[in-house]
């Protein structure tokens, strides 16, 4: 981890700050953030400061205002369920791809494995946010899985949003963490299985698009 940091630029390390915090809700939504702000808090010049204020721009995580600075943006419904429908999407289509060959799968159920201790592990020790950022990085592991580089392009460009929206679920305190995970242990066997309709089905009730069917219907 050390040698990570080491390599990261200025602006690597700027953007990675300032996306935690907006991820984690530390900068809320709506808040006006501005380069000569940031780079006094991040100890940098404004330089990198700028650069990750474009990148995370262009994640759509901050809407810039010339000569003013930029606010972090919101996700009203419509957005989320755009987002949701994509995580769906995406998800299901890296499922089918397991089932039609191996491809990235090989390595999926270890890291997979590890994800799922990891949000036992949070709620044991009632650690919501290591449970948002394991379950940002189980949903992202199987988006990986396809190996297909233009799908992990395009879950790139939206991961940030998903995992801001993932957190939030989750520090609102309304979020069913045991349930949760005990969903995920259910995806994991519909992709061991290559199961693409059962586990968009799921998916879909999982993340709230679909509302679970009275039993017997």
């Amino acid at each position: 981890m050390a040698g990570t940091e080491q390599t990261q630029t200025a602006a690597e390390r700027a953007h990675a700050a300032l996306a935690e915090a907006i991820v984690s809700g530390a900068l809320a939504a709506g808040s006006l953030i501005t380069e000569g702000e940031q780079s006094t808090a991040l100890g940098m010049s404004r330089t990198p400061v700028r650069e990750a204020f474009l990148q995370l721009a262009a994640e759509g995580l901050l809407r810039l205002y010339p000569k003013k600075g930029a606010v972090v943006t919101a996700e009203d419904d419509a957005a989320t369920r755009q987002l949701l429908e994509a995580r769906v999407m995406l998800e299901s289509e890296s499922v089918r791809a397991v089932a039609h060959g191996p491809r990235a799968a090989a390595a999926a159920p270890g890291a997979l494995a590890h994800l799922l201790e990891a949000q036992q592990r949070a709620i044991d020790e009632g650690d919501a946010l290591a449970f948002a950022r394991a379950d940002h990085a189980f949903h992202a592991a199987v988006a990986a899985t396809s190996g297909n580089a233009l799908t992990g392009a395009f879950y790139g460009q939206i991961r940030p949003r998903l995992e801001r929206l993932t957190h939030a679920i989750v520090r609102s305190g309304g979020a069913n963490l045991p349930r949760f995970l005990s969903d995920h242990r259910r995806l994991t066997t519909f992709l061991d299985r290559g199961d693409a309709p059962a586990y968009a089905a799921l998916l879909r009730t999982h993340v709230g698009i679909d509302a679970p069917r009275p039993s017997g219907s």
